[in-house]
């Protein structure tokens, strides 16, 4: 069995790393298959005040076991580490239910610790819950439908630097929310996103329709690949 990966901790702080070594141990030993460390204290571990893990279990039950062991252990490793824990435990079938903008945070920055199941295939093979949302601008003034276009979608400018022009894209709403272009009046955005985009489209007063699907990191690498 390999070791827990505690390198994120600085060399020194021995006390630290012994702790957190036998806390993952253990939290493996009772059905954990993923741990992540993520946020300040991955990037400043001495300077943070909180450590953040998110844990994923392998179902329900050994879930619940999970936090309320952490619940009445937390406090004898966080005076060994330092520092207060913040930790989030979640049943493997249940990941497609959080929210996706926080677990891409966490899957991207973060950390992986320990576990059975690296957080790059979870991360491949999860399937997310995304809105498919098309719009209908048929009846709008041609300079109102270019203009909510390049709102949602951005736009090329011409930037000038002494004597050279260059193109550049400006974000759209979508790009900023993590969503895709798809066709030319439809586009993919993370569900727990996509409020501020249907937003405008209901600022707009444009017709739109909103479709609720699953996609994996694989999906979406492919979606992205046929739409550039």
């Amino acid at each position: 069995m390999a070791e827990p990966n505690v390198s994120w901790v600085p060399r020194h702080l021995v006390r630290a790393r012994l702790a957190l070594t036998s806390l993952f141990n253990s939290l493996r030993a009772m059905g954990v298959i993923c741990a992540i460390a993520y946020g300040e204290c991955v990037d400043d571990f001495e300077g943070a005040s909180v450590l953040d893990l998110f844990l994923v279990a392998v179902d329900g039950e050994r879930a619940k076991a999970v936090s309320s062991w952490l619940n009445k252990m937390a406090q004898r490793y966080e005076r060994d580490v330092g520092k207060a824990f913040n930790f989030t435990v979640v049943p493997l079938d249940e990941l497609g239910d959080y929210r996706t903008s926080e677990l891409d945070e966490i899957m991207s920055t973060g950390v992986y610790v320990m576990g059975d199941i690296d957080k790059s295939l979870i991360a491949r093979n999860l399937k997310q819950k995304y809105m498919l949302i098309t719009y209908d601008a048929t009846y709008m003034r041609v300079r109102d439908r270019l203009a909510l276009r390049d709102k949602l979608f951005g736009k090329e400018v011409i930037m000038l630097y002494k004597a050279s022009a260059y193109k550049v894209k400006t974000e759209g709403l979508v790009d900023k929310a993590g969503g895709i272009r798809v066709g030319e009046r439809s586009f993919l955005v993370p569900r727990d996103r996509a409020k501020e985009v249907m937003d405008e489209l209901d600022r707009a007063g444009v017709r739109y329709f909103a479709h609720e699907i699953e996609l994996s990191e694989a999906d979406i690498r492919h979606i992205k690949s046929r739409s550039t």
